[in-house]
């Protein structure tokens, strides 16, 4: 088993199902939109574990947003799971 050699096929066959799904989103007029609880998912786990600055932080690396926007969309994941 050739790890690089290995990697390179997968790098290449993702990129393969990457160009699908862009034409695939093309030819149905679609826009993929992420699921944010799938995006948050770290910050609602650091939340549930009490961990409420490093949930800040999580957040804020994830979404490269201001200090006021981050706090204010921390504190709607506690108000929406009532943590």
């Amino acid at each position: 088993m050739n790890t690089e050699l290995d990697v390179v096929m997968l790098r290449a066959k993702v990129a393969e199902l990457e160009a699908k799904v862009a034409f695939l989103y093309k030819q149905l007029n679609v826009t993929y939109v992420p699921d944010a609880d799938v995006l948050n998912a770290p910050v609602i786990e650091l939340l549930q574990a009490g961990k409420l600055m490093d949930a800040i932080k999580r957040y804020r690396d994830i979404h490269q947003t201001s200090l006021a926007e981050t706090t204010t969309a921390v504190e709607a994941l506690r108000t929406k799971y009532k943590l």
